[in-house]
């Protein structure tokens, strides 16, 4: 009985040892690893250390909707390496196309010889399955807000179908960006145009009036796959500008150049 015993023990022991490396967690796991969190802080606090008081030039670089193109993304990455004078970067969500674990984690890998802060927005593809816990426990609240150089940064969570069509969070955007401190820019980050079929009608007015209201200079998007730069409506409150950058399929990486008088968008093509 005991030579029985030892042997059911050392068998265990090996399919143990052998199971160990096959499967360590769930592809649908809901929390990410040590070391992989709150990765929008980290970068925010590393922007706010060389954020000045007052109004500085500063240029940021936005991509989007990287899902399924790896190797595009990739090579994205390597282009940014390259650029000079970019104090962050900004994707515009849609990281993953079913929001489980394992494309997090392919994403956090892939962004981790950047050289610049990077920004993660959560897009509608990165609230399927248990992509909304995810990217909570990757990247922090999907609302948020920071000053850099004297500037407002808005980074406002639109997704409408994914989350059961519930609206978003419009008082929390209108307390943000009506904010009574005097800055130089504002700039509102969203991963869907209002005028996508996601909102409705209603919506995609009040959040155009709602910035316009508030002079925010651009509000900025990812979702269409498709560059995109204009008021685009100009016959209602044409104050605001409206852009959108491409997917890494693109092959393109979006330079949006900030200056006390006026903001320059530059593309360029790799």
């Amino acid at each position: 009985m005991r030579k029985i015993g030892l042997y059911i023990s050392v068998l265990l022991s090996i399919l143990n040892y052998a199971c160990t490396d096959l499967m360590e967690y769930s592809p649908y796991e809901g929390k990410v690893q040590e070391g992989s969190r709150s990765l929008n802080q980290t970068a925010i606090g590393k922007l706010q250390l060389q954020s000045s008081k007052t109004f500085k030039p500063f240029t940021f670089a936005i991509i989007g909707d990287s899902h399924t193109y790896y190797d595009d993304f990739i090579k994205q990455i390597s282009v940014l390496n390259n650029l000079d004078s970019i104090d962050m970067v900004i994707h515009m969500g849609d990281i993953t196309l079913s929001g489980i674990y394992r494309e997090f984690l392919w994403y956090r890998d892939i962004i981790k010889p950047l050289k610049y802060p990077l920004i993660t927005i959560i897009g509608n593809h990165d609230y399927l399955s248990n992509g909304e816990y995810m990217y909570r426990d990757m990247f922090g609240p999907t609302n948020f807000s920071f000053t850099y150089n004297n500037c407002l940064l808005v980074f406002f969570d639109d997704i409408t179908w994914e989350r059961n069509t519930k609206d978003p969070d419009f008082e929390w955007l209108k307390s943000t960006i009506s904010a009574t401190a005097t800055y130089t820019h504002k700039f509102v980050f969203t991963h869907i145009p209002p005028w996508d079929e996601q909102f409705s009608h209603g919506n995609e007015l009040y959040y155009n009036y709602l910035l316009a209201k508030n002079n925010v200079d651009y509000s900025i998007h990812g979702h269409i796959h498709r560059f995109y730069h204009d008021k685009h409506y100009a016959d209602l409150y044409g104050n605001v500008n409206y852009l959108a950058c491409g997917d890494s399929e693109d092959h393109e990486v979006v330079l949006v150049k900030v200056k006390e008088n006026n903001i320059d968008v530059e593309v360029i093509h790799f």
